[in-house]
């Protein structure tokens, strides 16, 4: 994976409305105040906080990040985060009335000349549209933040001395704790095998394969969310004795293995899916006006038998 070269000044994004801060620390915007005793959220005072949380000049080049769409002044009440916006997922939102999808994964990841109902997508979309529901898409950036994904996986493992992977260079970033990736130290020293079993417990997960000697003795990890095997170079350089991912190609798994190299592939979902509670809980902490729950309806589409 290959970083953008970050401009200094990120350009706003569009159509997100200039904001009143009340003394007590609530959004409103100038123009829609609401009647004594009643609050009023505007979507942009969750972008703007979003921003904070993952700014989205720390995403991959490649990716599709932020308003995907939806209107910046609309009044907000119910938020849902989620992994993939797929159409039950889609659904759930709708029946709850929720004004704001927060979704892991880009929907329209890549150039589209139409929506219609004529596919699945196209179906879930112009319902969400119809029912007034924005969809906000932070990913990449969300993988890279201070809080976000890979550095939740880190610290739900226990991890002490935590750093990005692979951090973000000065002319990117003044923040030193931004990059992609983390790795830090165990509690203890332990074997291959032990890890795994660490991994599956704090993950829920089942069916974890591993590349490696399960005797191998593992005192520091690195960590990269989702399809990230790539990073074990970089794990490696860094002085990591294994790599923790979600998933990897059959090809990768060779490559790993010829480089006697530890890599644990828990699955894309389980590596990625607990993040999302963790954004709901954050948002939820933020604005406690507002109703956020990470989608109840959201499965691995993935079985281990």
């Amino acid at each position: 994976v290959v970083h953008r070269s970050f401009p200094m000044q990120w350009p706003p994004l569009p159509g997100i409305c200039d904001l009143e801060t009340l003394d007590d620390g609530t959004h409103r915007d100038e123009q829609a105040k609401s009647a004594p005793g009643e609050l009023i959220v505007k979507l942009s005072a969750l972008l703007d906080h979003l921003e904070t949380l993952a700014p989205l000049a720390t995403a991959e080049d490649w990716d599709n990040v932020g308003l995907l769409w939806g209107d910046c002044t609309a009044d907000i009440a119910k938020v849902m985060t989620c992994l993939t916006l797929t159409p039950d997922v889609a659904d759930e939102a709708i029946q709850a009335g929720v004004q704001l999808v927060v979704a892991h994964h880009p929907v329209l990841f890549k150039a589209v000349q139409r929506v219609t109902a004529d596919t699945t997508e196209g179906r879930m979309l112009w319902r969400l549209a119809r029912g007034g529901v924005a969809v906000y898409s932070p990913h990449t950036a969300w993988d890279n933040a201070p809080d976000g994904i890979n550095a939740f996986l880190a610290q739900s493992l226990g991890l002490t001395d935590i750093q990005p992977l692979r951090p973000f260079s000065a002319a990117m970033v003044t923040d030193a704790t931004l990059g992609s990736g983390r790795c830090g130290r165990l509690p203890s020293p332990m074997t291959l095998q032990a890890l795994v079993e660490l991994v599956a417990t704090t993950l829920n997960t089942r069916g974890i394969e591993l590349v490696g000697d399960t005797d191998r003795e593992i005192r520091t990890l690195g960590i990269a969310c989702g399809s990230a095997a790539e990073f074990w170079k970089d794990a490696k350089r860094v002085g990591c004795d294994a790599l923790l991912t979600g998933e990897t190609r059959f090809h990768g798994a060779l490559e790993v293995r010829a480089a006697d190299f530890p890599l644990i592939l828990a699955g894309h979902y389980a590596t990625e899916r607990g993040g999302m509670e963790h954004l709901a809980q954050l948002l939820t902490t933020a604005f406690s006006e507002l109703d956020i729950w990470c989608s109840r309806t959201e499965r691995d589409p993935l079985q281990s038998l």
